[in-house]
């Protein structure tokens, strides 16, 4: 169902992009990316899992969520929803937050809009990350943003695999 693999990676100056091609029809890969029960199935990179999920689906809404380590660390992230349109576009920006979804000092935020585009019964998602600055950019890239999401999409292939079966 979910024939999923890296198609590019780009980087700019103050930005990512990262595009896979899902096996699945538009509106349902739209869900996996915006309902709990399915985020804490694949969205945390392995072997991290998300124990806690909540999302608020509307502008303004907030997506919180806990990434948690094989130790028992968490490490929690809030997004909040700018744009959404159902199956098409999601727009948010995100940063790390303590458990209570209050952003963390020092941490940059950045601005993601996911496209979900429908070719010939598969579906394209494109993922464009942008930070206010080149620095913001690097110490992402530092802390392994890139590399985490797609190992996390990784993750989505073995997920989708379970749902197929359903």
């Amino acid at each position: 169902m979910f024939d999923s693999h890296s198609l590019s990676d780009r980087a700019g100056e103050q930005e990512f992009i990262v595009e896979r091609q899902f096996a699945a029809p538009r509106a349902l890969v739209f869900q996996v990316f915006t309902q709990p029960e399915h985020l804490k199935r694949w969205w945390a990179p392995q072997p991290y899992t998300v124990p806690t999920c909540t999302i608020d689906l509307q502008p303004g809404g907030i997506w919180h969520y806990a990434m948690r380590s094989p130790e028992g660390q968490e490490h929690w992230a809030r997004s909040v929803y700018r744009e959404i349109i159902l199956p098409e576009k999601l727009v948010y920006t995100s940063t790390f937050a303590d458990e209570y979804a209050n952003p963390i000092e020092g941490i940059p935020e950045h601005l993601t809009t996911i496209l979900f585009a429908e070719e010939g019964g598969k579906t394209r998602v494109t993922a464009h990350v942008q930070f206010e600055s080149a620095a913001d950019l690097n110490v992402a890239l530092d802390m392994g943003m890139l590399q985490g999401m797609n190992m996390t999409w990784d993750y989505l292939v073995e997920y989708a695999q379970t749902l197929q079966a359903k």
